[in-house]
């Protein structure tokens, strides 16, 4: 059974912290709202409010929040980062200095919650790590690339990092640090390299827009404008095969976020409003699956998105006036989705696998039954 919820006006970026109980949400601005998940009907409707965090000069563009220590990080179009730490109630700030010239695009921790990444316009990633003797966070930086990097993600296990990168390049970099990874540390290339050693390179043929490790750590997920998802086999990367990489072509709009399920599947979201179902058969090659969507609580009758889109216009051509019903579409979403989550709970009596959140303000948690309906 799918939840559903419209709990701000829009929503660019929405984080779980570790048991589900809260949500926090940016709605499109310089703030980030710390939300009560309800325990009763209706689910529908504002959220509780409990905190908001509001150190930040511009717009929110990334929240990561560690199941462990309970800390969120927060990174803006300010050029700056904060470490936020819970102290009897309330959210304090710790200022990161990421010593970037352009705005910071994505952040996410690492495995072990002891280091983050941020992607920035300034063609480098800080990865930042905490000093206990100076009581302050450092920063080392990630060189190599010619363009802004949109998207970064940690392997599961390894002290690599990928980014995503508008060079229309995806790159693995080794980000060990020997003070905290300690010196065995080993990644499916052996040995861990020194810290910044390019690994592996993907030439996509467009700006490369997010990308992910599954659960395992065996692939890597990357899509790039051109309306093409690739998956590589991290084995065979590492091994310098050529056949590493497996391209898949869409006929929706670029993917614009992904995320691997426990299971292995790969979920994509973006402009088609409704998450992609991407798997493979033992032995077969990856390949779009099918499409999540339900039609629980859809009273009209059903119509494509185009449909949909073109009455809308009709009706503000005609009268002046956008008639709400011709511009209901059948997704649960109705704009762009911008953030995909694994959830692993339940919200009242819905359980959910993942949650997208988009710029209609909506939360939407995916259970087990769309995403098998979706592969039949």
């Amino acid at each position: 059974m799918v939840f559903e919820a419209r709990v701000e006006s829009a929503i660019t970026i929405h984080a779980w912290n570790a048991d589900r109980t809260l949500l926090a949400v940016c709605p499109n601005d310089n703030t980030i709202a710390i939300l009560k998940v309800p325990t009763a009907e209706p689910l529908d409707g504002p959220w509780e409010r409990v905190a908001t965090l509001s150190e930040h000069d511009a717009l929110v563009t990334g929240i990561a929040w560690a199941p462990t220590s309970n800390k969120i990080v927060t990174v803006s179009q300010d050029r700056n980062a904060y470490v936020w730490t819970q102290v009897g109630g309330e959210w304090k700030p710790s200022l990161v200095i990421l010593r970037i010239a352009a705005a910071a695009t994505s952040v996410q921790w690492s495995p072990g919650e002891e280091k983050f990444a941020v992607g920035s316009g300034a063609k480098v990633v800080p990865v930042c790590y905490y000093e206990a003797a100076n009581d302050f966070w450092v920063s080392k930086m990630i060189k190599d690339h010619s363009s802004t990097v949109g998207a970064v993600a940690w392997h599961p296990t390894a002290p690599i990092l990928a980014t995503a990168s508008f060079d229309c390049r995806c790159r693995v970099f080794s980000a060990h640090l020997r003070n905290i990874d300690g010196k065995e540390a080993t990644t499916p290339w052996g040995a861990a390299a020194k810290f910044g050693t390019l690994l592996y390179t993907y030439e996509a043929y467009g700006w490369v827009l997010d990308v992910a490790f599954s659960a395992a750590g065996d692939a890597l997920a990357l899509t790039a404008q051109n309306s093409t998802v690739a998956v590589v086999d991290m084995a065979a990367a590492a091994a310098g095969s050529e056949g590493a990489a497996q391209t898949i072509r869409l006929s929706e709009l670029p993917l614009t976020k992904l995320l691997f399920l426990p299971d292995g599947q790969l979920v994509g979201a973006g402009h088609c409003y409704s998450p992609l179902l991407i798997g493979r058969a033992e032995g077969a090659p990856w390949a779009v699956i099918g499409k999540l969507s339900t039609s629980a609580g859809r009273t009209k009758k059903s119509s494509s998105k185009v449909d949909s889109a073109r009455r809308m216009f009709q009706a503000a051509a005609s009268t002046g006036t956008l008639d709400s019903g011709a511009a209901t579409l059948d997704s649960l979403h109705q704009f762009a989705v911008c953030g995909l989550q694994r959830f692993g709970g339940r919200v009242v009596q819905s359980d959910a696998v993942f949650t997208s959140s988009a710029l209609d303000g909506k939360i939407v948690g995916w259970s087990a039954r769309e995403i098998a309906a979706a592969a039949q």
